[in-house]
């Protein structure tokens, strides 16, 4: 990986560096792309919300009763208008589960996400910008470490709204081979990691510097509720239609390398959405996530070591994957 984000780094310079000075042809061909797109307002996006749900009564085979609830929000606002070329996107989804209709049985988290970026930028020529990113993400609701019976352990919090909240803003170089693909670089990145909750900064969660304990097991020093990163940043984006319109296959790869902190470890987020319209208003939308960050603390597993059975601690690859069919609209 430090391979391939090393040989982006260099081919994103060579790129700005050669593109500073247009040709006369190439200001002729940025005249010509900036008047064809002086198109003010564009806004699309998609909306899905399914439920699935299991009644058991009496049944020899066995079974949990169970309902549950997906929604998923893709939505984009993209501005034109001579030189000026504004994008924004926002996604969001949230989802859950019942298994059991007591009333003593809590809802489970299946879905929870918020991520919105916007990207300004300015042509060098026909197929590249410079270009400024701003992109914010977190969720919405509390997340539980999995208990010994496998369902969330209400005593063991792991996340929350703005905990954390991750805000990235880049300048750098936007350059789009195709209609359907943009690849973004800067070298000259900030990311900030706050924790809104002040029991898990305390913990040092997701990279914060942790609280300082007295012997008796008071604070001393509570917690900090940010972390900040300098360091490069890579952003593909694919966004195409196929089968006559009906199927929106969406991909996003993000690269960050922290320069003050292990630059050598880097940080990977890759999602990959399907949407296929079945009919006007009924659909099916299968996302695929990997993440990789190594200011993140996982619970792998348990080792042994020396007779000793221990926890296996550290940062790893976290995938998740959500197929929901239901009511889907675009617009």
């Amino acid at each position: 990986m430090k391979k391939i984000f090393a040989a982006a780094l260099v081919a994103a310079s060579v790129q700005s560096i050669a593109q500073v000075n247009p040709t006369s042809a190439e200001e002729t061909n940025m005249k010509t792309l900036a008047a064809a797109q002086d198109t003010g307002w564009a806004i699309s996006g998609l909306v899905n919300i399914g439920a699935t749900g299991t009644m058991f009564n009496q049944w020899a085979s066995g079974g949990i009763n169970s309902i549950g609830i997906n929604g998923l929000f893709n939505g984009q606002a993209n501005y034109r208008k001579g030189k000026h070329a504004w994008d924004n996107n926002v996604m969001m989804g949230y989802g859950l589960l019942k298994q059991g209709f007591e009333s003593d049985v809590p809802w489970v988290k299946t879905d929870d996400r918020f991520d919105l970026t916007s990207k300004y930028g300015r042509p060098i020529n026909a197929k590249t910008n410079y270009a400024a990113l701003l992109n914010i993400n977190s969720q919405f609701s509390p997340g539980f470490a999995t208990g010994a019976d496998g369902r969330p352990n209400r005593a063991a919090k792991i996340s929350d709204f703005l905990a954390p909240a991750r805000v990235l803003f880049a300048i750098g170089v936007d350059y789009k081979p195709t209609s359907t693909v943009s690849v973004f670089f800067s070298p000259i990145t900030y990311r900030g990691i706050y924790v809104g909750d002040q029991g898990l900064a305390n913990a040092g969660a997701f990279g914060v510097e942790k609280a300082v304990y007295d012997t008796e097991g008071n604070i001393i020093t509570p917690g900090e509720n940010l972390r900040n990163e300098m360091g490069a940043y890579l952003r593909i984006n694919h966004n195409q239609k196929f089968l006559a319109e009906k199927l929106n296959w969406t991909n996003k790869l993000e690269l960050f390398s922290n320069y003050l902190d292990k630059a050598q470890n880097v940080d990977l987020n890759f999602e990959s959405i399907a949407a296929y319209k079945v009919t006007k208003n009924i659909g099916i939308s299968l996302s695929l996530q990997f993440i990789y960050d190594d200011n993140t603390q996982l619970n792998k597993g348990d080792v042994t070591e020396g007779g000793i059975i221990r926890p296996d601690i550290g940062p790893g690859l976290q995938s998740k994957y959500v197929m929901n069919i239901g009511f889907v609209r675009t617009f």
